[in-house]
């Protein structure tokens, strides 16, 4: 008996996302947890429009899933100082947008999260296209310093 095409096409799709998710960098990833957010919300407002209520709340619990369990648990508080802190507040702020948009079936409170999300994804973008600067390792040969490590930054070189 042939196999499901349809099981086999989830099952090649999810192979290929894990390869993506394990080959990708941290900036991607963090971009990956943008995309899906963006589509969780579309998702949401389109079902809201319908009146699908089930799948609306269903996309808006991804929605708070990548948030709560992928994007602020990605913040070091610590390191990343200010800027760490002002997203765990913007991420705050945008589960609240979400949690009123679906309890009074709201799609403006999703559509003003989605521009949060869009703006933040763009600053993520143009910090992912600028070059790596990399301290040069010693050769094989050579012997690095005791504690010596390989620093990388974000920026010209």
């Amino acid at each position: 008996m042939p196999a499901n095409p349809f099981l086999a096409s989830r099952a090649y799709a999810a192979t290929g996302l894990e390869t993506t998710i394990a080959d990708a960098s941290p900036e991607q990833l963090i971009l990956m947890l943008h995309d899906g957010l963006l589509e969780s919300l579309h998702r949401a407002r389109f079902a809201m429009s319908e009146g699908r209520i089930a799948e609306k709340g269903e996309a808006i619990s991804k929605a708070l899933a990548i948030l709560t369990e992928g994007l602020m648990p990605a913040l070091d508080l610590e390191r990343g100082g200010e800027i760490a802190r002002n997203l765990s507040a913007l991420y705050e702020y945008m589960i609240t947008r979400l949690m009123l948009g679906n309890l009074q079936n709201d799609a403006a409170h999703l559509e003003e999260v989605s521009k949060l999300v869009q703006e933040l994804k763009s600053a993520w973008q143009q910090l992912s296209a600028r070059p790596v600067a990399r301290t040069v390792q010693p050769a094989a040969n050579e012997q690095a310093p005791a504690g010596a490590r390989v620093s990388l930054s974000f920026g010209a070189a």
